[in-house]
């Protein structure tokens, strides 16, 4: 019943010595749940299968290119999983010839379609690379420092998934354009041709500025420092427009509060991406199981509130109280943590 958790544990073990592999770490609590929602739904054993095959593979964990597939594959089960706890029984669509999204939700009278994407570190597979190369010059130390007779050897490997980024520009900046660009980079037009085809983005590698609930505002208010108002990095991944200025707690008193001016239009704001009919994006908090959060146009969501046959009306049933749209027509219910998990 635990065997995609004991083949990558496994993995990592393996690797331990060498160059661990701190992204793989990231995915276990989704390995976790995918394989509990199998107890009941025997469709996810091929998936799994799939998984323990990748997992298995020769030097998997030193293999970035096995990660990026592992953690997509992943990330689709998840987010199946995720839709199934809340009573969404997807259907997967075979692949052929033409591109098709990945999941459909049999809703009357029309479906619903669902394109997964889990996004990868800044620049990838060598992203991923770099990390490993960094973590293993850390091993090495440790090595040294123990044979030159140490009894406590110690060494620092980073995790940087935005790589420079944070460096070469404001922090809450570059992740906001790392996720937009990544995101748009995963787009592909023909994968949503057919009606009520929604964009999944899975942060399970890349994580977020935050995973509280209200970066899915445009604005909300911090006061770790003293009260500040920070951007949604989450919002402006979808309704971001040219000219909007990004705030966020500064490095100290006296230092700007304004990191920079947005110089590019979000996914849901981008007239070239009107094909996509909503975002969906699944954030995995440290101190609260994953979840999945919605951004909507307007438009879009009064409308299917509006014709009760409308079957993206039933979207809400999955995302629940997490949601806004670019009007913030829904910020008085996004305070603290998330509403379904107070």
């Amino acid at each position: 019943m635990h065997r995609l958790s004991q083949a990558l544990e496994t993995a990592l073990q393996g690797a331990t010595g060498v160059a661990p592999n701190a992204y793989l770490t990231f995915l276990r609590a989704a390995c976790k749940e995918v394989e509990q929602a199998a107890a009941s739904n025997p469709s996810l054993v091929p998936i799994i299968d799939e998984l323990v095959r990748i997992a298995a593979g020769h030097n998997f964990v030193l293999d970035s290119m096995a990660v990026n597939e592992f953690a997509q594959k992943l990330g689709e089960a998840h987010f199946y999983c995720l839709c199934a706890a809340k009573g969404i029984n997807l259907e997967k669509i075979p692949e052929s010839q033409i591109k098709t999204p990945d999941f459909k939700w049999p809703c009357v009278p029309r479906p619903i379609r669902f394109e997964v994407k889990t996004l990868s570190v800044v620049d990838g597979e060598r992203g991923i690379d770099n990390a490993l190369e960094n973590a293993f010059t850390a091993q090495v130390e440790i090595e040294d420092q123990l044979v030159s007779g140490k009894r406590v050897a110690t060494a620092v490997s980073e995790i940087a998934p935005y790589a420079g980024k944070p460096y070469k520009m404001p922090r809450l900046v570059a992740v906001i354009d790392t996720l937009l660009e990544k995101t748009r980079g995963n787009v592909k037009q023909d994968q949503f041709a057919l009606p009520n085809t929604f964009l999944v983005v899975n942060l399970s590698v890349i994580p977020p500025s935050r995973t509280e609930i209200q970066t899915l505002r445009p604005v909300h208010w911090d006061d770790s420092l003293f009260p500040t108002p920070v951007t949604g990095d989450l919002w402006m991944l979808g309704f971001g427009q040219e000219g909007m200025l990004i705030h966020d707690v500064p490095e100290f008193e006296g230092k700007p509060c304004i990191q920079g001016i947005f110089k590019k239009h979000g996914i849901l704001a981008d007239s070239h991406f009107d094909f996509v009919c909503g975002l969906l994006v699944v954030v995995h908090p440290w101190q609260r199981p994953a979840e999945v959060w919605g951004l909507f146009r307007s438009k879009d969501w009064s409308a299917w509130m509006d014709e009760p046959q409308q079957p993206c009306k039933r979207i809400f049933d999955l995302v629940g109280h997490n949601w806004n749209d670019e009007l913030d027509s829904n910020g008085f219910d996004l305070n603290g943590t998330s509403p379904a998990n107070p």
